[in-house]
């Protein structure tokens, strides 16, 4: 169960049904939550509207997308190159995640791939090249236990 204080128990539970099935209608919300389909709209409109929901989206299975080659890496970059190698990172369509990290200037980001071969240019066209760019480290995926979209509610 949700414990945001901040919001009431429908707008809880409405976040908790749409986190299971982003497709469920405003109409059936409403049949479980016992309200009218307009007054599930406005909620949701007012969740969107306050940022708590940020966007509707799908889980795709990459693999049968032909990516299966699933990367982590942690990029260190001078100081004064994180901002630009970050953003420059954050434009290539490969990179699903990118953050920068506390401690050192590095950037841990997440890429798929469609092979090995995808995965050694990536590397030396994407990332290498970069001005500022030290040290990478590269980790791939060799099973995945658990696949989050965020928040587990």
């Amino acid at each position: 169960m949700l414990d945001l204080p901040h919001l009431d128990q429908v707008d809880q539970d409405i976040i908790k049904l749409l986190h299971d099935n982003g497709r469920m209608s405003f109409a059936k919300i409403g049949e479980t939550l016992n309200l009218s389909r307009v007054a599930i709209q406005k909620r949701v409109e007012n969740l969107i509207e306050q940022d708590v929901i940020e966007n509707f989206t799908v889980r795709l299975n990459v693999t049968k997308l032909g990516k299966v080659v699933s990367a982590f890496f942690e990029v260190e970059v001078e100081p004064r190159y994180v901002e630009e190698v970050g953003n420059l990172l954050a434009d290539d369509a490969n990179v699903i995640s990118i953050y920068q990290m506390t401690g050192s200037s590095s950037l841990h980001m997440h890429a798929l791939l469609k092979d090995d071969a995808s995965l050694e240019d990536f590397l030396y066209q994407n990332i290498y090249k970069l001005k500022g760019v030290v040290r990478v480290n590269t980790q791939v995926v060799i099973k995945r236990f658990k696949q989050g979209t965020g928040l587990e509610l």
